[in-house]
């Protein structure tokens, strides 16, 4: 899995070192409140191993990377393409930024760009697709300026801090990506 480079980020490869930065956040209901139900607390010591242990494994159906500072390799969060769908030509994302100094400066933003290039110029995939809680007012922003479109939602679709909120389906498909690109 090749190395995607950029101006602030790089998306690389998971690392056994990255545990430690993984722990930092794992736990922190802030950061994974918005995400799937495999990130709900507690995460034991022994979950986050295996979760990475998973990602250190290779498979043709997935591209897992670690959002890079391009500048001194630091873990500033996680972009996984968890499925890919060669037949349809479709993967499904899931991003996290960990710290919420690291929130706000662009990173998703630049990082989701590299992935998209890679998808569309590398894997030749058609579309890219997420789903976003719709009370997430800054993934909103960071998505949408990655080119992203709202497709709909689906309501009640996730049950967050004692009720039950909706869930947007995104998506970038790849002739909005080169038209962006000119």
């Amino acid at each position: 899995m090749p190395r995607l480079i950029g101006e602030r980020v790089m998306l690389r490869e998971y690392q056994a070192e990255d545990s430690a930065a993984i722990r930092t956040w794992v736990n922190n209901s802030e950061v994974t409140r918005y995400l799937s139900t495999r990130f709900w607390a507690p995460q034991t010591t022994v979950d986050t191993q295996e979760f990475l242990s998973r990602m250190l494994q290779s498979s043709h159906n997935a591209f897992n990377y670690v959002i890079a500072s391009a500048e001194d390799g630091r873990y500033i969060g996680q972009l996984d393409m968890f499925r890919v769908d060669w037949r349809l030509r479709q993967g499904e994302i899931g991003m996290v930024i960990a710290s919420a100094e690291d929130r706000g400066k662009g990173y998703g933003t630049e990082a989701l760009s590299l992935l998209a290039r890679f998808a569309f110029q590398s894997l030749g995939l058609e579309r890219i697709e997420l789903e976003v809680h719709m009370d997430n007012a800054a993934a909103l922003r960071c998505y949408e300026k990655a080119g992203f479109v709202l497709e709909g939602v689906k309501r009640h679709a996730y049950y967050n801090d004692g009720h039950f909120t909706d869930l947007g389906m995104m998506s970038i498909i790849r002739a909005d990506w080169l038209a962006a690109q000119e």
